[in-house]
């Protein structure tokens, strides 16, 4: 995306109150209550059924939540609609806080003090609190809920005069917080005050006030006189009462028994410090929105509500698990949620560390985006899911990126392009450099980083999105051509010892100076696999396959050894690392696995038989299983359980592994999995659940590859070919699998019975279908849009 363009998706969001679509996102039409809307993927969830199962699984508290506020995942509740999000929760019984976040509002911050050193940080907006003045709070009665379903957070505030009631939502289609207050009948009116809370510290300019009944505030980042940011952001917001008027200090009647509805809008620009388009000041920003607060009357609220339900609706109907487990299921859609709410398409920048939900001005890490898993994991169970649009974002931040590294990576000395760990969005403000050549001479420590692997680990979504969507015109249009900058990378890094291809001077985890980590081994054989699939697709490269074919076969193997007297995965062949100096890494995270299994996918059941062992013995031996402090607690949670998934682990041991990791890492506040070594990217894990229920590696659909035969459940997933499938099993049978194709192709099924017979049935046109069926496989041919179901019998 070029800067005019960019620059026409953020006025998008500045248009009036009105508007369709806020920075490009895709709106479905409005659902009735009983019926999802006929997107047309066919996927045949019932909205009623998966609404009772979301109201099962609502987070709810019925004490107020503490230390909201933090540098890490908060514990408050969620709203968001991708690019403003917005934590609830405050530890006062007579009041609620809103905490403000902004995809596009980044900076600095101080990461220390004394010397004092910045790093590039997402910054938080600032805060609304509602209060009831000297109110008391009634002993009993307090409650704050989340229906996910709705994606609303409804809190009740018990006083000793009446009952006060607020439920909050993110508009869809504008950035747009709506705070509906009541209180019940026979109540006296009860005053009660809004007020906007800015962050104090003066490294961000920042302002607040009120201006026609509307409660303002304005911030800016710290683009100059601070660090070395060229990105220039500033935010605003206006709270105003809809059809009413605020006090000078946020004061406002709510009648006894009556309604009230306050609105926060959001207007943000942000451009790099090259750029001579005039931007709009802090003071422009914030009469755009009280403008646009100020307009809003009761046709736009109503059309809200249906656009916000529509899109939820649709969201919880691609895609359906029913696993029989309260516990798995609170997870499962809870996790859903996080991702629905953190990204959509077309929004300015994708979700980092915490998205858009920062509660002060000095979070972790910078809540930056890390390719060296934590960015990535967020979208592991999106593409099984039927949400490969919510990856747009992410795909348009990486290829952006490619020119600034493949710059670096050619001043090293090196073809092609590799990644750096971490990094802001601020290139998605700039405009392009022009290629530079390649160095004359290769020096390996002027790489981007120390892991090679952040290029492939920073395209796994991009290829899922190809192979999970068939969207020819974007694998030629954009991820081709970077498949062929990763390719020609790894062929001219990898280094010739008379015997086979290695990789040296990279690095397993942060910080090492490594010989043939499993990552990259793994990692480099997806890229070449990848391309050699799609170059016969695109009928491009015939003469790099067979170049393609002679590297793989003569790259190094797998780094193996033994332990406790079985055959492991060694993280790497050779491991020079101060930090972590082992080759195999009992507690730890299993990044020894990540390059053959997950996310590397050069290994799964029905593949090598001895590869698979060895990833069951590393499982066994390692013992990482989430519940105990170290690595596996710290960032394994989305790594261990997608892994054993892939590989075949007993189902039933799997998945009381998965629930005790679950309980251990916990938080009931907002029913999400915290762990410490990151945040939002727990919502990976929801892969191991679909990769039990489902797997579609190696051309071949399983169902119920990994799922325990004494437990009924049932699934509509997404496989790869662009196959939207539904399968149930009943007391460990599978009767029949239903199987939507959405651009044709041919399908194989791995037969869920044992008569190794079966036949095809074109349920959208009726007849049977011509199959072949061999080796207890079935396939067939597919067409477009068609639905087919697949029954035991000749």
């Amino acid at each position: 995306m070029n800067a005019i363009s960019r620059r026409a998706v953020i006025a998008a969001t500045a248009g009036a109150a009105g508007a369709a679509s806020v920075a490009g996102i895709a709106l479905a039409a409005p659902a009735s209550a009983d019926q999802a809307p006929d997107e047309g993927c066919g996927s045949g969830v019932r909205w009623p059924d998966v609404k009772r199962q979301l109201a099962a699984v609502n987070p709810h508290v019925t004490a107020p939540i503490q230390k909201v506020v933090t540098n890490k995942y908060t514990p408050g509740m969620l709203l968001g609609n991708g690019d403003i999000g917005v934590v609830v929760g405050d530890s006062s019984a007579t009041q609620q806080t809103f905490h403000f976040g902004k995809s596009d509002f980044w900076g600095n911050n101080r990461k220390t003090t004394n010397p004092l050193v910045w790093q590039n940080s997402i910054l938080p907006v600032g805060a609304l609190t509602v209060a009831a003045p000297g109110a008391t709070a009634a002993p009993t009665g307090y409650s704050m809920v989340t229906d996910i379903g709705a994606a609303q957070v409804t809190t009740v505030l018990p006083l000793a005069n009446g009952t006060l009631t607020l439920t909050s939502w993110t508009a869809d289609h504008d950035n747009v917080l709506i705070t509906e207050i009541s209180s019940a009948d026979g109540d006296a009116d009860l005053t009660l005050n809004a007020s906007v809370v800015l962050p104090v510290d003066p490294a961000y300019p920042s302002a607040s006030g009120a201006t026609g009944g509307a409660l303002w505030l304005t911030r800016q980042n710290n683009a100059v006189g601070y660090g070395d940011v060229s990105y220039k952001a500033s935010v605003a917001s206006a709270t105003v009462l809809m059809d009413g008027s605020l006090t000078a200090d946020g004061a406002f009647v709510l009648p006894g028994g009556g309604e009230a509805v306050l609105l926060t809008v959001f207007r943000s620009h942000g451009q790099d410090l090259s750029d001579p388009t005039p931007a709009p000041t802090p003071d422009d920003l914030r009469d755009q929105a009280i403008a646009a607060a100020t307009s809003i009357r009761g046709r736009w609220l109503s059309e809200a509500r249906a656009t916000h339900r529509a899109f939820w609706t649709d969201f919880w109907t691609r895609s359906s698990v029913v696993l029989g487990d309260s516990q798995l299921e609170s997870f499962y859609f809870n996790a859903q949620y996080v991702l629905g709410s953190g990204t959509r398409s077309g929004v300015h920048n994708p979700p980092s560390l915490w998205a858009a939900w920062t509660t002060n001005d000095t979070p972790n890490w910078g809540g930056r985006y890390f390719l060296n898993y934590n960015e990535e994991a967020l979208y592991y169970g999106a593409f099984s899911s039927n949400h490969a649009d919510l990856s747009e974002p992410y795909r348009r931040m990486i290829l952006n990126e490619v020119a600034w590294q493949r710059n670096i990576t050619h001043g090293a000395g090196y073809q092609g392009t590799a990644f750096q760990r971490s990094l802001p969005p601020f290139h998605l403000y700039q405009t392009p450099p022009a290629p530079v050549p390649v160095a004359a001479a290769k020096n390996y420590t002027k790489l981007p980083a120390d892991q090679k692997s952040n290029g492939t680990f920073g395209a796994l979504p991009l290829i899922w999105h190809w192979e999970y969507t068939r969207d020819l015109d974007y694998l030629r249009d954009e991820l081709y051509p970077l498949l062929k900058e990763l390719d020609a990378f790894w062929r001219d890094f990898a280094v010739w010892d008379g015997m086979r291809w290695i990789f040296q001077h990279t690095s397993a985890h942060e910080g090492g100076d490594d010989t043939n980590p499993n990552l990259d081994l793994g990692f480099a054989r997806k890229v070449i696999n990848t391309l050699l699939d799609t170059s016969a697709v695109l009928g491009v490269d015939a003469d790099l396959r067979p170049v393609w074919q002679d590297f793989l076969a003569k790259l190094s193997a797998y780094p193996t050894g033994t332990y406790n007297g079985v055959t492991v995965f060694y993280t790497g062949e050779i491991i020079d690392n101060p930090g972590l100096p082992t080759t195999f890494e009992p507690g730890n995270q299993p990044i020894n696995m990540e390059g053959v299994i997950f996310p590397g996918e050069q290994c799964s059941i029905g593949g090598d038989a001895m590869l698979l062992q060895y990833a069951i013995n590393s499982l066994t031996q390692m013992n990482s299983w989430g519940v105990t402090p170290g690595g596996n607690s710290n960032n394994g949670f989305c790594k261990e359980f997608v892994i054993a998934a892939r590989v075949g682990w007993p189902a039933e041991d799997l998945l009381q592994k998965l629930k005790a990791s679950i309980a251990y890492l916990w938080r009931p506040t907002n029913n999400t999995v915290f762990q410490g070594g990151g945040g939002v990217e727990t919502t990976g894990t929801t892969e191991a659940l679909n990769s039990m229920l489902m797997q579609s590696e190696g051309g071949v659909i399983r169902v119920f590859p990994c799922w325990p035969a004494a437990r009924d459940a049932s699934f509509t997933l997404q496989a790869k070919g662009a196959f939207l499938v539904s399968a149930a099993q009943r007391a460990g049978a599978v009767a029949q699998v239903r199987l939507h194709s959405r651009v044709g192709g041919d399908a194989t099924l791995q037969l869920p019975w044992s008569s190794g017979s079966a036949r095809v049935v074109d349920e959208s046109r009726g007849g049977r279908v011509p199959a072949s069926v061999s080796g207890g496989r079935v396939t067939f041919r597919t067409i477009a849009n068609r639905t087919y179901r697949i029954e035991e019998g000749r």
